[in-house]
This record gives structure tokens, sequence and C-alpha cells, in this order.
């Protein structure tokens, strides 16, 4: 890729050779203290509201660091929160979590199943905080790292986490990355055989316990050279996605909306949503109210802490209706398409 920061996308779908186990950056235990530099009491571990345009960084110091932090999901209780960390190039990837604490999050703490012979990645909660969905280069059986990231699961109860399971139905021979599931469909991108694209967007329908065979999702999510992280309103009619596209040496956020018979175009997300760097792994609140996604750019609000933008990932939160009227603006100017069969949310 022409990007050298896009080669940062292409290794965390990639670098998934077996490696040697290096201590974790915190304790496996769910108490475990998150290796901090500056520890914060609950009350200040608070993620940003969305502010109007302005694409707010979450919860600098101890949600995004210094480190690569990405895929910020949550219950629809805010009550548990999940996100993926890793070293540069999104190397010794980890599951990390919080937990409600009164009017805070408790300290971030890697996940109870976290081994450091494998890479634990791309974290996704169903809304009712049950189910935890992720991707692992952790074997089936035996004890060697597997070749490529696959899709695992993993229930909760109660606050803690069960032994993770693998879906054996939606594995191939190559990487999967970003699992969403929604309305009965477990959304990812997979870099598997035949593919309409070198990454692509895939689906697969649940089938009671298991699911049926994959699909690739039609234009306009496949249309770029690579694409993923696929994400959806409760009520199906916005879907957000990054891809590289249109001559673009950079992964940027798309959207498209669901009109009378099919999806609109993709809309490239403006400023401040998009911004230099790699956007990506975006992530739509439980009451649409919020898009959270992850970016490496290195210029922010001036509220931001200037240690926290190195070039790494960090998380951002914007107002979900920002990306709604981008998004219609965006298909009026270069389609003509609007009103009820075009992008058109009520009171929005």
């Amino acid at each position: 890729m022409r990007s050298v920061k896009l080669m940062g996308l292409l290794l965390l779908a990639s670098a998934c050779s077996p490696m040697e186990a290096e201590p974790s950056g915190a304790s496996a235990n769910p108490s475990a203290l998150a290796n901090m530099p500056a520890p914060l009491g609950v009350a200040e571990r608070q993620l940003p509201l969305p502010q109007a345009n302005a694409a707010r960084l979450a919860g600098a110091g101890w949600l995004s660091g210094t480190r690569n932090d990405y895929n910020l999901s949550t219950d629809s209780a805010q009550d548990l929160m999940v996100f993926a960390r890793s070293e540069a190039n999104f190397k010794q990837s980890r599951i990390w979590f919080a937990q409600r604490q009164g009017i805070g999050w408790g300290e971030v703490a890697e996940a109870p199943f976290s081994d450091p012979r494998y890479r634990d990645s791309d974290p996704w909660l169903t809304p009712d905080g049950q189910t935890l969905y992720f991707v692992s280069n952790r074997p089936a059986s035996g004890e060697l790292p597997n070749a490529n990231l696959d899709i695992w699961r993993a229930a909760l109860e109660g606050g803690s986490f069960g032994v993770p399971e693998r879906l054996d139905a939606v594995a191939s021979d190559g990487e999967e990355l970003g699992p969403e599931l929604h309305d009965g469909w477990l959304y990812f991108n997979s870099s598997r055989k035949g593919g309409p694209a070198k990454l692509a967007i895939y689906r697969a329908r649940m089938n009671g316990s298991g699911f049926d065979a994959p699909q690739p999702l039609g234009a306009p999510f496949n249309d770029g050279a690579i694409q993923g992280d696929f994400t959806l309103s409760s009520d199906g009619r916005l879907a957000v996605f990054w891809s590289q596209r249109d001559g673009s040496s950079d992964a940027d956020l798309f959207a498209t909306c669901r009109t009378k018979d099919a999806w609109s175009a993709a809309v490239r997300l403006p400023s401040p949503i998009n911004a230099p760097g790699m956007d990506f792994t975006p992530s739509l609140s439980v009451d649409d109210t919020e898009l959270r996604f992850a970016s490496m750019r290195t210029s922010a609000d001036a509220d931001v802490a200037a240690d926290v933008l190195n070039g790494q990932a960090n998380i951002y939160v914007v107002p979900t209706s920002m990306a709604i009227e981008a998004t219609r603006q965006g298909l009026r100017s270069t389609t003509g398409e609007s009103g009820p069969e075009g992008c058109d949310w009520p009171g929005v």
C-alpha cells in the first residue's frame, strides 16, 4: 500500500505468526490495575459526551494512551466496556475491559482469558452485555498459535467472562476481523480467497448456536481495495465502515443509508470525523447517539493531552447526527439523492 500508516492496518490482519510469550501489561485478574503512568479516580474516568462539530478524544491517559487503543464497545446499560490495546504495528494485541463503578468507570484491565502466547483483538459486546465477540490466533486445540486470526466468542455472566469458543463455521484460510452481530447476522471482514477484494466485508446468518456459510456484501461495501469494520444502527438505516478507495492512500470512514430499495452510495465522511492518518474501527452506540472510532491522527482539540497524540491509534467519539447529516449532504452533492428514498431520518 502507498501509505505507511495504512501498513499498520495490514499488519493487524497479517501479523499472526507464532511469537514468544512476553510479560503482560497488566495481570489477567479482573481487579488488576492498568499500566498507566498516572492513575485516575473513578469520577475522573468518564467517556466524553459527543460535541457538535468536534471529534472528542475518549479517556486521555486511561482509555486512549500512548499505545494503540481501538474497537471501543459498551453494553446498552453502560455497565461494561471493552476495547483492544496493542503495541506499535498492532503487535501483542489484547482485549481490555472496565466495569461501571458509580458515576465513573473502574480501572481498565486485560480480559481474564488473555494469554501472552496469543493475540486477541477487535472486541464487540452484544447490547445485552451477555456475549463478547472478538478475533484471536489462539488455537482451537493444542498450544501453538494459529496461523490466522479467527472469530471467537465468550459468554458473560455477572460480569465474569466464560471460556472462549471458536466459531468454526465462519473460519477460513485467511484472516477474520471486526465481528459485530446485528439482527441475527454476524458481520465481519475477511481476507479469504475468492473474495471481492483483498479484505472484504461478509455476513453470516445465525443458525441456532452456529452460523450459515458467509457471503460477501454487495455494493457499496466492497468497492474499495480493502475495507472492514461494518457497524449498523439499531434501526438498520445507517451503516458505517472503513475503506481505502477512490485513489486515497489512507483508510477513511464511509457511511451509507438504507434507501427504499437498497443501500445508497457510500459517502466518505468529512473532517472532523476523518483526518490525515488511518481512521478505522467505527462502532455505533446501542442508543445510536454516538459514533466511536479509532484514529491515528496527530492533532486534536486543545484539551487533549499532547503526549497521547503520538501517531498510535486513539479512540474518538462524535454525535451520530454528524455522520447522518454528512451522509445526507454527500449524497445530495454527488448523486442528487434526497428525501425519504435517500437519507432521511426523522428528527435529524
